[in-house]
């Protein structure tokens, strides 16, 4: 099957076009979830804009993928490879191995020998607890996967970034790093919405689930008050079936 990449200007009637109910479209031979990832807009089957979709790799060969959708119950998911799994991978995604959840930091791709050979390098998610750290504005400035300098001869990169919701509505922002090192600042909640970005987590006050951070939108009765668009991290299946497939 050849692939067709498009691009487009979004004018406000493409965008309203592109919102409004449309007839289900009968969907390609390739298995489409492998371009499928978090903010991607998808009009077969369901429609509506990726929230998560998450990657668990059920052995050395295959993969299940699923894939939640925003305003929708019903999840998508098919076992690839694991090898076409992690070549699609990307850093909005989260991939379950070994008994654990991991997000993607880096994709690294290479071409020896002819060979298309990828390399995805994993961290695991936060704890709900927030960590020891040091209190720095740098919190509110690095979301996952930023470099900075610690020293004019060292770096670091971020691994994850956690907002932290307390009963006052107060959040902990709190970032940590491939070096140990742990970051946080505690402000507003309205201050933490402008910094917050996708692929960030959340802990809700109270709560013990952590969230994806998938976006942020208005308040619909509220439309001046920004407010975080997150996903609880599902329980992991174990195969299709587990999904109603």
């Amino acid at each position: 099957m050849g692939t067709i990449a498009r691009s487009h200007t979004l004018t406000p009637q493409l965008w309203k076009t592109l919102r409004a109910k449309s007839v289900r479209r009968q969907g390609p031979a390739t298995e489409p979830l492998l371009f499928l990832t978090q903010g991607v807009f998808h009009t077969v089957d369901i429609e509506g804009s990726v929230k998560l979709r998450i990657i668990r790799e059920l052995n050395t060969l295959e993969a299940l993928i699923a894939v939640y959708a925003e305003d929708s119950d019903e999840i998508l998911s098919t076992t690839v490879s694991v090898g076409d799994a992690r070549l699609y991978a990307t850093s909005q995604d989260i991939v379950h191995q070994e008994g654990g959840f991991y997000s993607v930091i880096l994709k690294i791709i290479s071409y020896p020998d002819a060979e298309v050979v990828a390399d995805i390098y994993l961290w695991e998610i936060p704890p709900i607890a927030a960590p020891q750290a040091v209190e720095s504005d740098l919190a509110l400035s690095l979301p996952k996967g930023s470099t900075f300098y610690v020293s004019p001869s060292e770096e670091d990169i971020v691994m994850d970034r956690t907002f932290r919701v307390s009963e006052d509505r107060q959040v902990s922002v709190n970032i940590r790093t491939v070096e140990g090192r742990s970051y946080s600042k505690t402000v507003t909640e309205p201050e933490a919405i402008r910094c917050a970005a996708p692929g960030d987590y959340y802990v809700a006050s109270g709560s013990n689930e952590l969230s994806v951070v998938y976006g942020i939108t208005t308040h619909p009765e509220l439309p001046s008050s920004p407010i975080f668009k997150h996903m609880p991290l599902p329980d992991v299946p174990r195969s299709r079936h587990d999904l109603g497939k």
